[in-house]
């Protein structure tokens, strides 16, 4: 109750400031975001994505400060500005009083055809349809994946923004892969176990954002990523299923920008000290519900000039109840714990982490240059004593540069998570959403060389590719991880390695309307005893979608 009042009283307060509205997030999948990093790594836009998703008004901004600059922008470029502005322009006017009426299958000011649109400039809601189909073949297995849903955005008055996305997913066919949990595919949270001849699942993304002066609040369920990565990210990525959340975003300064976000995690362990009997013997006759697991984090992005981004940040993942202080986005969180749970009580205690970003953009001309560092557990004053060490930290460093030909980008990523990383002897305090790694895909005890390219022959195809090395070790036991000295070695228990490569082409036919074709190929190597060592996996994929 203390907390729904603090939260109110907040939105009463901020109500005082005046702005404009556009606070959707755009969607990560989105075509955009290739466009905006390819022209803010050439140093003619500066691009705040530190933190993903980000805001329709965010994408404005850059799409105004690049019409100022046509001039500097090549052939294609400038086809897809044209493109892309009539997709993120603001529907209506603040001033515009005058109610439209429902408009169905009709084009917008922009001449953007749109699913229906209503309102003015006081109310104004949106929606699009939200359909496709894909279809995975490979050696003897054949899915098809397909789906329905719809996309739904607008705003109330001058400070209240709401969306709604929503398809449900079903595949069919011969291979499918009902646990995702070896790829970075998104995961999912299957909506009947028991069938296996079909999958079905949805993907929800619903939020409602109060804007403010240099700022805003959200509330609803919705994914969130932070740093740069072509494959994986390791503080926070996009593998596990949407979450509940609370996210505050603030700007005090043009060079000093704020994150907070209080996400509500899915534990997927029983709480047996809540079961009871519902007095009747259907589905068990008992009412079991998960332990209740929660994540709160925030970051500093700190800019000392154009194209560079320094952050750090913190995180702690905590179980059972709520706890009114996590709700303050100022506190230092490791301290909270430590004052929660009198500094000695470690079984009480919650899974935190420390992480830092660095990030250079045109500083090297047309080039992109990031490292992101995350710190589970590190005793500083034994970093360098092979004995007493307990490093379980995880690094990303890559660099991508733009037209290297035309239109051309390449770049390199090396990843290492050391084992042990993103786990807890909290069953309930993992690094885990629904039994998916909110960092990176592949856990922990892992390193991943990437090299990747990008290329655009015409406006709206984007052309991407990537080529993995990767080796990975095993997870290891509690007892290893909390009293082994020396710690294991990196890549313990060895258990595979593979060489993976992937084509991919997507082509944005209409706005919003995607055809896709991929080609992938895998080769693993198992040191683990199994009766096949080696595996490979070719898969070619095709599809076409209306929305994501």
């Amino acid at each position: 109750m203390r907390i729904k009042i603090l939260f109110f009283v907040i939105l009463f307060c901020l109500s005082f400031a005046t702005s404009q509205s556009q606070i959707i997030y755009e969607d990560a999948r989105s075509m955009i975001y290739p466009y905006l990093t390819r022209l803010a790594d050439k140093g003619l836009i500066e691009l705040q994505d530190v933190v993903l998703p980000i805001t329709h008004q965010q994408i404005n901004v850059c799409l105004q400060e690049l019409q100022l600059k046509r001039n500097l922008l090549s052939k294609i470029e400038l086809a897809e500005l044209d493109f892309y502005k009539r997709e993120y322009e603001v529907p209506v006017k603040p001033t515009d009083s005058v109610m439209q009426g429902l408009k169905i299958l009709e084009k917008d000011h922009a001449q953007r055809l749109r699913g229906a649109t209503v309102g003015n400039g006081n109310f104004f809601m949106q929606l699009d349809p939200v359909s496709g189909m894909k279809v995975f073949s490979s050696k003897n297995q054949s899915v098809t994946q397909y789906g329905n849903g719809a996309n739904i955005k607008g705003f109330l008055g001058k400070h209240f923004n709401f969306q709604f996305y929503y398809r449900d997913i079903t595949e069919s066919g011969k291979g499918i892969d009902y646990n995702k949990t070896s790829t970075d595919e998104l995961g999912i949270i299957k909506k009947d176990t028991s069938l296996q001849t079909s999958l079905n699942y949805s993907d929800l993304r619903a939020t409602l954002s109060f804007q403010f002066k240099n700022g805003s609040i959200t509330v609803g369920q919705d994914q969130m990523s932070f740093g740069y990565a072509n494959h994986g990210r390791i503080v926070l990525s996009n593998k596990s299923p949407s979450f509940p959340l609370i996210r505050l975003d603030y700007r005090p300064l043009s060079w000093l920008h704020f994150n907070y976000a209080h996400l509500w995690l899915q534990s997927n362990i029983i709480d047996s000290s809540r079961i009871y009997n519902l007095g009747n013997t259907v589905y068990g006759g008992k009412y079991t519900p998960f332990v209740n697991k929660y994540m709160v984090m925030h970051s500093l992005q700190i800019i000392p000039k154009k194209g560079m981004v320094f952050s750090i940040g913190e995180s702690i993942v905590y179980n059972d109840q709520l706890y009114l202080p996590y709700f303050v986005p100022v506190l230092f969180f490791k301290l909270v714990d430590q004052n929660n749970t009198m500094g000695t009580n470690n079984s009480a205690s919650g899974n935190s982490q420390l992480f830092f970003q660095f990030s250079m953009r045109n500083i090297v001309p047309k080039t992109h240059i990031y490292t992101t560092l995350l710190i589970d557990e590190l005793r500083i004053t034994k970093v360098f004593n092979a004995t007493k060490s307990r490093n379980q930290v995880g690094a990303t460093l890559g660099i991508e540069r733009q037209d290297v030909l035309p239109n051309l980008s390449v770049g390199a990523e090396y990843t290492r998570v050391n084992p042990f990383v993103y786990e807890n002897f909290i069953t309930a305090e993992s690094y885990k959403h629904a039994g998916y790694s909110i960092g990176d895909w592949m856990g922990n005890n892992f390193d991943r060389k990437t090299w990747f390219f990008s290329y655009k022959p015409l406006p709206r195809l984007l052309i991407t590719g990537r080529f993995d090395n990767i080796r990975k070790g095993g997870p290891g036991t509690l007892l290893q991880q909390y009293f082994s000295e020396p710690q294991p070695d990196f890549l313990f228990d060895y258990q595979w390695k593979s060489v993976e490569a992937s084509v991919n082409a997507r082509y944005e036919i209409i706005h919003q309307v995607y055809a896709m074709a991929q080609y992938y190929y895998k080769q693993q190597r198992f040191y683990a005893n199994i009766s096949n060592p080696l595996q490979t996996v070719q898969q070619l994929q095709l599809g076409l979608n209306i929305g994501w």
